[in-house]
């Protein structure tokens, strides 16, 4: 994938006598718990187009797999994901179920808890889920805290400390 995506910047930059990256960062993922997530997470990729304002509504962005998944149209380079096919026995009724996912709309804990788990590599999903993975790869699947700024008054606050306690 670094070999494909160096390739296509050099040709990039070539082509418009330019220099310098194309993308910002590094490639970022993260493991997620299909049964109960999956969705969630598709609302909010297909979302990014509309909260960056570059459209008003998510059927006018040509790029997203919205017009696959919930408008029926025919797109050779998508795979149906086995949760999006249990959404109806065929693509119309499918994609009216897929359409009623994106009237519930996502949180603001719920768009930080994915950003952070993307930019972390971390899991995102249930708590049953991290622990099950938990397991298989014999690590933590979370950040945990790291110690702190023992003199801020937010750490002694968490650690039940006083001022007089610290010295």
């Amino acid at each position: 994938m670094q070999t494909m995506a160096n390739r296509y910047v050099r040709y990039f930059n070539a082509t418009r006598n330019r220099t310098g990256t194309i993308w910002e960062g590094r490639f970022k993922s993260c493991l997620v718990d299909s049964e109960n997530y999956l969705f969630t997470l598709y609302r909010y990729i297909e979302m990014n187009p509309v909260r960056a304002g570059i459209v008003s509504s998510i059927a006018e962005y040509p790029w997203s797999s919205y017009g696959y998944n919930g408008l029926g149209e025919e797109n050779s380079l998508i795979t149906e994901h086995k949760l999006y096919q249990d959404l109806g026995e065929d693509s119309e009724v499918r994609a009216k179920n897929y359409q009623k996912i994106f009237k519930t709309l996502i949180s603001t804990q719920q768009e930080q808890e994915i950003t952070d788990a993307t930019m972390r590599g971390e899991v995102y999903g249930s708590e049953g889920f991290h622990l099950e993975i938990n397991k298989l790869i014999s690590r933590a699947t979370k950040l945990t805290a790291h110690g702190g700024d023992r003199k801020s008054e937010k750490y002694r606050n968490q650690a039940g400390c006083s001022i007089d306690g610290l010295k």
